[in-house]
């Protein structure tokens, strides 16, 4: 009886280590390295990074934390690695929460965006603003990589430009606007996180702040007249 064709092409895909001598690393493929990262991403949604545990990690994928040494450096190159992909989720977030309406809505819902995600990705959102990995650098010089903002600061970016271009912020440098006004987003969600998670209030809190950073920025200190109510003077920011 003739041999089949396919059985030795199949023992030539599937070398075994035994017979070729091939370190253990020629297997860690671009398959293995996106499922470690896929799993520490889906783990560090609700868990601190210094919870990640490299061992278990390692054998969801079947394979051991050799793989994680040899692909990401260890454990912070793994971190590292999930805050990118956390920082393109985060942007995605924000840019999905823009409907385009107005200038003035995006910027709300872009806010409440923020809040809302960093509540159901407490873990990846740590790993976000934490520095030095992705948190936003005053100064940074933009044309050096190692500097560059993250993702998910874009839209903000273009938010508060528009704002500034229409007149309904006063004018000033956008990036710094936009990292102070990151800066009470972060502060009051970090408050929630830690302090008023269980608070019926948080919402509250948060859309207090909100109100307060708009009207702190908007153009001759007084925010417009909205349906809720007439114009009222800049008060500054909630604490």
């Amino acid at each position: 009886m003739a041999t089949s064709s396919s059985y030795p092409a199949r023992v030539t895909r599937s070398p075994s280590r035994a017979t070729t001598g091939a370190p253990p690393h020629a297997q860690y493929d671009e398959a293995l390295r996106l499922g470690i990262l896929r799993e520490a991403t889906r783990r560090l949604r609700g868990a601190a990074p210094e919870q990640l545990g490299l061992r278990p990690l390692a054998a969801s994928q079947g394979t051991s934390t050799t793989a994680i040494y040899t692909m990401f450096g260890g454990k912070s190159g793994l971190l590292a690695a999930v805050a990118e992909e956390a920082d393109r989720m985060l942007a995605d977030a924000l840019r999905e929460s823009l409907r385009h309406d107005s200038v003035e809505t995006d910027m709300r819902s872009l806010c409440r965006a923020y809040r809302r995600w960093a509540l159901e990705n407490q873990g990846l959102y740590a790993l976000v603003v934490g520095e030095p990995v992705r948190s936003p650098r005053v100064g940074a010089d933009r044309r050096d990589p190692q500097s560059r903002d993250p993702q998910w600061r874009e839209p903000l970016l273009e938010i508060v430009d528009a704002l500034v271009d229409e007149g309904v912020f006063r004018a000033t440098d956008v990036h710094e606007a936009a990292t102070a006004i990151w800066a009470s987003l972060h502060g009051v969600v970090s408050l929630e996180l830690s302090v008023w998670r269980e608070s019926p209030s948080a919402e509250q809190y948060f859309e207090t702040q909100l109100a307060a950073i708009l009207r702190s920025w908007a153009a001759g200190g007084v925010r417009p007249a909205t349906a809720a109510g007439p114009a009222t003077s800049s008060i500054g920011m909630v604490g």
